[in-house]
């Protein structure tokens, strides 16, 4: 059900209506000459990631354990002028080596109750106090060996950042910023392999 939606620097994106949701899911894909065990080290070292983008503002683990399982919070500055920023807490599983197979990685995540954590939910509404929490946002990275050195990345979202923003508005911002993020990590793995 994944129909061709855009494609930029190598990301090819597709959309999918999914039933009972305002807004479809998105798909990027794109082949990379990169190692998928440094990548997604940076994918699953959730607390470090605002240092990698200029767009995150704060990015924050507030639970985690030795299966992959992590709780956290992350703050994103708006890259839109007039448009406030966003923030989520979610839960996340990472998982090495998928089914045994070298190299096949993956990441997943869903909506996290931020009423779990009432010291770090009063923290953010009070330091980001225009920021807006995302009603929508569950999705995946998922990492898939080529052969030595290279490594097939689709990174799958549905989202909605909430506020005043429409339907429609939401869905051209998540279209547009995904590949975004898959060159952005292809960006900084290719830096931190030397490349």
């Amino acid at each position: 059900g994944w129909t061709p939606h855009a494609t930029k620097d190598g990301v090819t994106v597709t959309r999918k209506d999914v039933p009972g949701l305002p807004v479809p899911a998105f798909k990027g894909v794109k082949d990379c000459a990169l190692d998928a065990d440094t990548l997604f080290g940076l994918i699953a070292d959730i607390g470090n990631q605002a240092g990698l983008t200029d767009l995150l503002a704060e990015a924050k683990v507030l639970w985690s354990d030795t299966t992959g399982r992590v709780h956290f919070y992350q703050v994103l500055a708006s890259p839109v002028p007039f448009v406030s920023d966003r923030y989520w807490f979610l839960k996340a599983q990472n998982t090495w080596d998928v089914n045994g197979e070298d190299g096949h990685h993956k990441q997943t995540w869903d909506m996290l109750d931020p009423n779990l954590y009432p010291e770090a939910y009063a923290s953010v509404q009070r330091r980001y106090s225009g920021a807006v929490i995302t009603p929508l946002n569950h999705g995946s990275w998922e990492l898939l060996p080529l052969g030595p050195g290279k490594v097939r990345v689709i990174y799958r979202i549905v989202s909605h950042p909430g506020g005043s923003l429409s339907d429609s508005l939401a869905e051209t911002v998540t279209g547009q910023t995904l590949p975004d993020n898959i060159l952005n990590f292809e960006r900084v793995t290719r830096a931190k392999m030397g490349g």
